[in-house]
């Protein structure tokens, strides 16, 4: 099976659940290494630029509702390709053509030939649903353009875990072109892709984790002694890295999805960094009890993050203008559960992997409103150069989308 049939499959797949799974990529095992980057290139690139990529066909389509899904997807495909790689035009063309059904073979031919005329005098254009532009433009500005450009594409991130990071930046130089992150003192970017879940990833030298996401331990600020509770652990990755940045602190993980905290207990093993406790309570039912209070707590909230189309692309394909309020709503409620649970003088730290404001300083802003005993505060006290606007910081001009407020309790 050729790398395009197989490109094909893993689409097809995703498009008809609205999410690609690590299992559908095994289906590149077979392939080279080449062939494989290929086949993400091209799967990835075509539902970053769908709805671009939709009008563009159906241009050229008399009846485009009645063209039968597998031929609509081979020709997604076919145009991403003509536009966005540099394959001769006629190798892709013909290439889709063969895969196509024979009674439509002429059709795909056709369309892609004609989509062929005007590719190297135009770009595909910005590709996101119109209710979500206008909520994006609205939001971010200026600031439109960055997200756009890095909603193409991202970077590995790593964090260096049972070595110094300049130890693994020596020990990935012959596999994969990476330099030292900007503002966390343990982040390691790789240019290029590569796979790195390797002997040293399984031995706990290193894991994944961007940035971003880095910056919210930075934030915490563990202090030997100090309860802190990551809320929404998810797989561990923020406990960890809480635990790792102060050994002797007492931190303590929770998550109510079963799956996430089996995920987390393999990586804490992994990485010899194992969270005080274990919890499993559901947040939006938590009510704190006396004996329930933290130095510091953690909200990693669930959002729609946007922040991370870059390497998720595929979240385009599920997410509803109604999820923005739906999860700030979820958001609000969580703050408003734990707040509670929070020391006179203690710490809350929101975060979330998205730019929408309705996420991000609307949650903040309402919240503060109905706490007199809360305050915002800058989460880094003015070390880095990101702007504190009162609220919270978002960090979209400096890496990815990604939002932080710390609140401090009076």
């Amino acid at each position: 099976m050729n790398s395009r049939r197989i490109a094909l499959k893993i689409f097809e797949e995703g498009i008809s659940h609205s999410f690609i799974s690590k299992d559908l990529w095994k289906l590149t095992d077979p392939l080279s290494k080449a062939d494989r980057d290929f086949v993400r290139k091209i799967v990835y690139g075509t539902i970053r630029f769908l709805f671009a990529i939709d009008r563009e066909v159906d241009s050229l389509l008399k009846e485009p509702r009645k063209t039968p899904k597998n031929v609509r997807n081979i020709l997604r495909l076919g145009v991403y390709e003509i536009f966005e790689t540099h394959v001769p035009v006629y190798a892709t063309v013909n290439e889709y053509t063969q895969i196509a059904p024979q009674k439509l073979k002429g059709l795909v031919n056709a369309v892609l030939r004609e989509i062929s005329k005007s590719a190297d005098k135009t770009k595909l254009s910005p590709s996101l649903p119109n209710w979500l532009y206008n909520i994006l433009e609205k939001d971010l500005g200026k600031d439109m353009n960055i997200f756009l450009d890095k909603s193409k594409g991202h970077e590995l991130s790593l964090r260096a875990v049972k070595m110094e990071r300049k130890e693994l930046l020596n020990e990935l130089f012959s596999v994969v072109d990476c330099y030292p992150m900007n503002y966390s003192p343990w982040g390691v970017i790789c240019k290029k892709g590569a796979n790195l879940e390797n002997d040293s990833f399984r031995r706990g030298n290193f894991t994944f984790q961007d940035e971003s996401s880095q910056l919210v331990g930075i934030s915490i600020s563990p202090k030997p002694g100090e309860k802190i509770l990551d809320a929404c652990g998810g797989v561990g990755t923020k406990t960890s890295h809480l635990v790792q940045i102060e050994r002797k602190a007492n931190v303590i993980y929770n998550d109510v999805n079963k799956l996430k905290m089996s995920a987390a207990r393999s990586n804490f093993q992994r990485l010899g960094l194992f969270p005080e406790k274990m919890m499993s309570f559901d947040v939006l039912k938590y009510e704190a009890g006396s004996g329930d209070q933290f130095d510091k707590v953690l909200v990693d909230a669930p959002c729609t993050a946007l922040g991370t189309l870059g390497k998720h692309p595929d979240l385009l394909l599920r997410l509803n203008q109604s999820d923005v309020e739906e999860k700030a709503k979820i958001q609000l409620k969580m703050l408003e559960k734990l707040w509670n649970a929070i020391r006179p003088r203690g710490e809350l730290v929101y975060s979330v992997c998205t730019v929408t404001k309705a996420e991000t300083d609307d949650v903040i802003f309402k919240f503060l409103s109905q706490h007199k005993d809360a305050v915002a505060i800058d989460p880094f006290d003015g070390e880095f150069p990101f702007d504190f606007n009162g609220l919270g910081v978002q960090l979209l001009k400096h890496m990815e989308g990604f939002y932080i407020s710390k609140i401090k309790r009076l």
